[in-house]
């Protein structure tokens, strides 16, 4: 029988972990989510860094993706709240705290990052919620009537931009009921029928600068 040397450090020697109580489920979920949430925001971030801006309709298609997915992420985390409540982490004794130091103090910090703070802060005041004097119950209420009124007014608006063609103030009903003759005057074409002239030349400009003729 073998004894381990007294001189031995115990942090050096081989440890068994157990990775039975880890939530691998919502762990993975989290990363799949942020993962594209990153690259969603990354790619916005590179159009607009370009001397030549996206076209709208480009940039307005990535943040629905974007808000798509950030919408998405929140969904999970509410879902997997109480695990992650409860799931602390902590570094094996093998960790490399040395060499990786800075991550090692991002996932143990307990506290938010002022920027974070500033952005919860702002959020509080904006939505109008007295978050210190209501109970969570209450808070999950006011948040889900606000989705309830959300979604009533979405379906209002997509309602109401189904009836009307988005050429000027007459509705589609109106529209079809005009004859092709009025409703082709309603919305007379801006391009203009003016042929342009040649541009002056210098001996004409000149001239007339000299002369007063051309």
């Amino acid at each position: 029988m073998s004894d381990t040397p007294s001189n031995a450090d115990p942090l050096q020697s081989s440890v068994s972990a157990d990775f039975s109580n880890v939530p691998t489920q919502a762990l993975d979920a989290l990363r799949m989510k942020l993962s594209q949430l990153t690259a969603s925001l990354a790619k916005i971030r590179d159009e607009m860094s370009k001397a030549e801006l996206p076209q709208w309709y480009s940039l307005q298609a990535q943040l629905m993706v974007t808000l798509t997915q950030l919408s998405s992420l929140t969904n999970t985390l509410d879902h997997y709240e109480e695990t992650l409540d409860s799931t602390v982490a902590y570094p094996l004794p093998s960790f490399p705290t040395t060499a990786h130091e800075g991550l090692i103090t991002t996932l143990m910090r307990k506290k938010n990052i002022p920027e974070v703070d500033e952005w919860i802060k702002d959020a509080r005041e904006t939505n109008g919620i007295d978050v210190e004097n209501l109970s969570d119950e209450e808070i999950k209420k006011l948040i889900n009537k606000d989705k309830d009124i959300t979604t009533w007014a979405t379906k209002c608006i997509i309602d109401e931009r189904s009836k009307h063609s988005y050429n000027g103030l007459h509705s589609a009903k109106e529209l079809k009921e005009l004859s092709m003759d009025e409703s082709s005057n309603i919305y007379p074409s801006s391009v203009s029928t003016v042929k342009t002239s040649r541009p002056f030349s210098v001996d004409k400009l000149l001239k007339f600068v000299h002369q007063g003729e051309i």
